[in-house]
């Protein structure tokens, strides 16, 4: 069945906001006197929004880190986010062919609309939901099935895009077609414990793969 709506997580399969996350924590860090943290221990932490991700680094200091993320974080996105490369050419192709494209992201609301105007992503996007908007993050399939529900799409009309094993469980969990692109901090190996996702290295072969499947 053709596609008529795409559904798209944001950070790590949109867009690489990983420089400006790692610099508000080792901000934070410092103020606390916590050791400085790795790039790839923060990169790893991230896709379950800011609050679950300084519950993990900061562990009983997290509320006052979470206070410091709050307040500094939109000062480090503003020069360090960019968009992954193949997106905005994907992005035209659904458009030309009247696909409906949509956000779905754990990150908070405090962020969003900063992220996509500096990376000047917001014209494409027809709807974005994050954490603000739903009562239980992913991997609940709350964030999906809103968004289907908006478009009045049966589900079979609407394919999900993701880079982490959460993604892939909230497709699964909201019964769409659901694909991973390994741009962000998951790797292949994160997904052996699945039964055979549709993984690819890029946008662009997500792309030609629905494309030669006719599915969009």
């Amino acid at each position: 069945m053709k596609k008529k709506l795409a559904i798209f997580d944001l950070d790590g399969t949109v867009v690489d906001a990983y420089d400006s996350i790692y610099k508000t924590i080792n901000y934070i860090s410092e103020k606390l006197n916590y050791k400085k943290f790795e790039y790839e221990v923060v990169k790893r932490a991230i896709g379950k929004g800011d609050l679950q991700l300084v519950k993990t680094l900061f562990k009983d200091k997290y509320k006052i880190a979470h206070s410091l993320y709050r307040e500094n974080y939109l000062y480090f996105l503003e020069n360090n986010v960019k968009v992954i490369d193949g997106v905005v050419d994907f992005f035209i192709e659904l458009k030309k062919r009247n696909i409906k494209i949509a956000g779905a992201t754990n990150r908070a609301k405090f962020s969003l609309e900063k992220l996509l105007k500096i990376t000047k992503l917001e014209k494409y996007f027809d709807l974005v939901l994050c954490a603000d908007d739903v009562s239980k993050p992913k991997p609940n399939p709350e964030i999906i099935l809103k968004i289907i529900n908006y478009f009045k799409f049966e589900k079979e009309e609407v394919f999900f895009i993701g880079d982490m094993d959460i993604d892939y469980e909230t497709g699964k969990n909201a019964e769409v077609d659901t694909y991973i692109v390994l741009t962000g901090s998951s790797k292949k190996e994160d997904f052996e414990k699945y039964d055979s996702p549709l993984i690819f290295d890029n946008m662009k072969e997500i792309e030609k793969f629905l494309i030669e499947n006719k599915l969009i």
